[in-house]
């Protein structure tokens, strides 16, 4: 049996969310493909799945679900069935015995406040219940009606759902007029707190170029490697693919670009943008940080569906500089002494 399965015989019905690198939508039938064993899983980190799965019955309103599940996978991202079998087990005692304590199930895990905060507010929308009191809190703060130095009433959750619902009342053009207000303003906390909450959504156009505009008035500042890394992320998803490119490959050119929360930012969250010439300066970047940060992104963007093949074109690239190629050779030089 399968979780898909299990949700179905309680005639109950499910929605899939990836939380591993961001919080996404996973489709029903990709996710089944997957437990079925023929489909390796879609966006793997640290060798597993990190799923979060909301059900609910049609017919019991007001009534739902949540699971966190973290699951194995083998080398080719394949789910290995026995956890998620033993977290199966678990749930049929829990249903046969309900008044028993059965302590935690298996491949359970609990999300960072930020993830929680999101797929909470992906959840209202799903099962088109109101929003959370913190909605119009956050909605009155990016409208300027409280003022932009008058953030601490502001909560995770309120931020979350206003971006959850991009495209709902406004939203994002919202949050695009808000955007120079709160650099104009020095409200860091409220635009860090957004820009992360971003990386799970899609901006627009014309919120992606506000993005754009306030990176740049950071740049003309000294920005931290925490302010490359934040505006990487949310404009990792941007409808506007060059845009985002430009972007990256401008971060990527900076002098703090070789600093780890940037590799990793780029690594986990803009992994779709590295080919060609940007996967060739990322990669340069790379070798910099130094040989341990260098062989665990790369083997870890290599687990990501096409990467290896694109990565490995990069490697043979003959204008690549002397760092780089050291770096190859020990990344080669291990993996070889791993296959021995």
């Amino acid at each position: 049996m399968s979780i898909s399965q299990f949700v179905a015989g309680t005639g109950a019905r499910m929605r899939v969310f990836d939380l591993g690198r961001r919080v996404a939508k996973i489709g029903q039938s990709e996710f089944e493909a997957f437990e079925n064993l023929a489909r390796p899983y879609p966006v793997p980190y640290l060798r597993h799945a990190w799923v979060g799965i909301l059900s609910w019955n049609p017919e019991q309103p007001g009534q739902h679900n949540i699971w966190f599940l973290k699951l194995p996978l083998d080398e080719q991202n394949i789910l290995q069935p026995g956890p998620r079998d033993d977290f199966l087990k678990h749930w049929l005692r829990v249903v046969e015995n309900p008044d028993k304590d059965h302590g935690e199930a298996p491949c359970a895990f609990k999300p960072d406040g930020n993830r929680m905060a999101y797929f909470h507010a992906l959840a209202l929308k799903t099962l088109k219940q109101d929003t959370t009191q913190y909605y119009t809190t956050a909605r009155a703060y990016f409208s300027g009606d409280t003022g932009w130095e008058n953030w601490q009433q502001l909560g995770l959750q309120g931020i979350a759902e206003m971006v959850a619902r991009l495209d709902e009342q406004g939203n994002s053009t919202l949050l695009q007029k808000a955007l120079p207000q709160m650099d104009a303003s020095d409200a860091a906390v409220p635009r860090n707190v957004l820009l992360g909450f971003l990386e799970n959504a899609e901006p627009d156009v014309n919120l992606t170029i506000a993005l754009t505009d306030s990176l740049a008035a950071r740049m003309k500042d000294q920005p931290s490697a925490t302010d490359l890394a934040l505006y990487c992320r949310a404009m990792s998803q941007s409808v506007s693919v060059n845009h985002r490119r430009e972007v990256l490959e401008l971060v990527l050119k900076h002098p703090l670009a070789s600093e780890v929360e940037v590799l990793s930012a780029v690594a986990s969250r803009c992994w779709q943008d590295l080919e060609g010439d940007i996967l060739s300066l990322y990669l340069e970047r790379l070798a910099l940080a130094g040989q341990d940060v260098f062989l665990a992104l790369v083997a870890d963007l290599m687990t990501l569906p096409g990467k290896r093949k694109v990565i490995l074109e990069a490697f043979r690239n003959p204008q690549r500089s002397e760092e780089l190629g050291a770096a190859i050779g020990i990344l080669m030089n291990a993996a070889r002494g791993g296959v021995q």
